[in-house]
């Protein structure tokens, strides 16, 4: 199970992931994104991921990409904080399309 919102200020875009980003529910969050993200604003767009319990490698695939995209990973947990880290040791630290993250 997996749940979307996305909450819209002045400032930013956040979309607040809860659940397991697994099989069809990446499908969810990229189809969520892509939509959401096509508009031309300048908000920054910030993917919040304190309540997700699990990421498989479809979900990880999809959050490097989101992160080259712009957005923000941010997480408090000790599981997807290490996956989130892995994500940026992969992607290149310091070079451009890293993953950008922020833990609590």
């Amino acid at each position: 199970m997996l749940k979307i919102t996305i909450v819209e200020t002045e400032t930013d875009r956040r979309w607040i992931v809860q659940g397991r980003l697994v099989g069809p529910w990446v499908s969810e969050l990229r189809t969520t994104w892509k939509r959401a993200h096509r508009s031309q604003d300048k908000r920054a767009c910030v993917i919040d991921l304190n309540d997700v319990t699990f990421i498989d490698k479809t979900g990880e695939r999809l959050l490097r990409a989101i992160a080259k995209k712009g957005a923000q990973l941010i997480a408090s947990g000790v599981y997807v904080r290490h996956q989130l880290e892995q994500l940026k040791t992969g992607g290149g630290v310091g070079q451009p399309g890293a993953v950008l993250m922020r833990t609590k």
